[in-house]
């Protein structure tokens, strides 16, 4: 998200609510807008059946919440419940959070991210936890209402081919473990 503009402002004509599968094709605009700021477009690939079972079906993996500015969707939270052993309950990862930067300094955002907490603590979810790039300036932002950093974490991922040679090693002898010595 890069909502540095976010002021402490009221919220004025804003409505934050829970989205519904009629705010799809909203919440996808948001998402391509945001995947465009974050140069990451290529790696946004879910359809509008993809955003209606995972995050609207019997068994959706993540809750989203807009936010309606003048009766148009203006901004976007999407979050997802993470278990966590030896945690008692679910934490709450904040996903995607966005703006329309038209509408940004209306506090908007803030208002998204009190919704993604009030969820968090209606789920028992003593914290939330989000992952940011460390070059977006919406870090202040964070910052400002109460998001720390944990200087003890890093984020790791891996994808492509080292995740499918990674993936081979384990189809190559499966249910074995194999000592490297």
């Amino acid at each position: 998200m890069d909502d540095t503009q976010d002021r402490e402002r009221p919220s004025g004509a804003c409505q934050v609510r829970a989205a519904i599968p009629a705010d799809i094709p909203a919440l996808m605009r948001l998402k391509r807008l945001l995947a465009e700021d974050e140069d990451s477009l290529h790696a946004v690939r879910a359809d509008a059946a993809d955003w209606l079972r995972d995050g609207f079906g019997e068994h959706a993996g993540f809750s989203a919440f807009v936010a309606e500015w003048g009766g148009v969707v203006v901004g976007m939270a999407t979050c997802s419940r993470r278990v966590i052993t030896g945690w008692n309950g679910p934490v709450i990862f904040l996903q995607d959070l966005f703006v329309e930067p038209a509408h940004r300094r209306r506090g908007i955002a803030r208002a998204l991210m009190a919704r993604v907490a009030a969820y968090a603590r209606e789920l028992g979810s003593p914290i939330v936890e989000l992952t940011v790039r460390a070059d977006n300036p919406a870090q202040v932002f964070y910052r400002r209402n109460g998001f720390i950093p944990l200087p003890q974490c890093l984020t790791y991922v891996i994808f492509g081919p080292a995740l499918t040679a990674l993936a081979e090693r384990d189809e190559q002898n499966p249910g074995t473990l194999a000592l490297v010595g």
